[in-house]
């Protein structure tokens, strides 16, 4: 019984560092929740978040992340999205003219699944992410781009780091990311309470994450964007691409949390086909053709701020 006992009071203990942990954490994001409303900043840099996708099965309810993400996001930091629509199924409706309809902020570039299909070299993989971002950062009309993700929201310590700090075109600025629960199908607005609780906290690493990347559109120009090599991967990509700026002179410095909204197909809750091979960090600095982003290809307008890549 003695061995019973001392289970349970175990139990207690982590029971209640995890509250504690859980009440500081709270605390901290209304602490900067708060001072991001109060403050002002004549500065402000003009920015552009870069986010990619593809109207599939990947996340069932990903045009209400989306949505919920760019509100959020363009509520106090970004002045520009781009929607970079990959690869298309051909059975299903074009996420991009709607969502340019939505927010007047957005435009939207659809690369053709020809496109894809010259390119890719790994057939699990419907969604070149990161050479998606690259068309999205080659076309950039801001300053300042931030290579995000459709379920990312920033945090306000981000947003007032970025808002406070004299940016630097030698700098790249990365984050830790945090999951936090978000209910399947939900299509409410971003909140501070969803920012208050985390399910999982993921190790900080320099190279940051793939749900923030912000640098000047020098420094991204100076790299050229993320490894168009790689035609087979995803995971690391990221920071290979962090690592790449900084092998051309760059350092990185830490922005502060980005809030990922945890699905069933993430990375971290499981290993599937579509997530592609590993990329290392190591072996840079790499050389990307100079039409990186497919720069050279012709774009027809479709809709209004809706563009066709052929």
């Amino acid at each position: 019984m003695a061995g019973l006992g001392n289970l349970k009071e175990i139990k207690g203990v982590r029971g209640a560092i995890y509250r504690a942990g859980q009440t500081a954490f709270a605390m901290r994001a209304a602490a900067n929740f708060a001072a991001l409303q109060r403050e002002t900043n004549g500065r402000k840099p003009s920015v552009t978040a870069v986010v990619v996708g593809r109207n599939d099965d990947y996340m069932s309810d990903f045009i209400h992340r989306l949505h919920a993400t760019i509100a959020w996001n363009s509520r106090y930091l970004v002045d520009e999205i781009i929607f970079v629509e990959w690869n298309p199924p051909a059975d299903r409706e074009l996420l991009s003219p709607a969502l340019a309809k939505e927010f007047a902020k957005l435009r939207a570039y659809v690369v053709a699944p020809e496109i894809h299909q010259a390119i890719s070299k790994n057939r699990h993989i419907p969604l070149l992410e990161f050479h998606a971002k690259n068309v999205g950062i080659r076309r950039a009309g801001t300053d300042w781009i931030v290579a995000t993700n459709a379920d990312a929201v920033f945090g306000p310590d981000i947003m007032r780091k970025i808002l406070q700090t004299e940016l630097s075109d030698d700098v790249v600025w990365s984050a830790q990311r945090i999951d936090i629960n978000w209910r399947e199908g939900r299509e409410t607005p971003v909140g501070l309470f969803d920012l208050m609780r985390y399910k999982r906290i993921i190790p900080y690493h320099p190279l940051g994450t793939g749900e923030f990347a912000f640098a000047g559109r020098k420094l991204w120009e100076r790299a050229r964007g993320y490894d168009e090599s790689l035609a087979r991967h995803r995971i690391g990509v990221d920071k290979r691409g962090v690592a790449q700026m900084i092998s051309h002179g760059a350092r990185t410095e830490r922005a502060g949390l980005v809030f990922h909204m945890a699905h069933p197909t993430s990375c971290t809750e499981v290993e599937t086909k579509h997530q592609g091979e590993w990329a290392s960090w190591e072996d840079v600095p790499y050389e990307n053709d100079p039409n990186w982003g497919l720069a050279e290809l012709h774009e027809t307008e479709i809709a209004e701020r809706v563009w066709v890549l052929k």
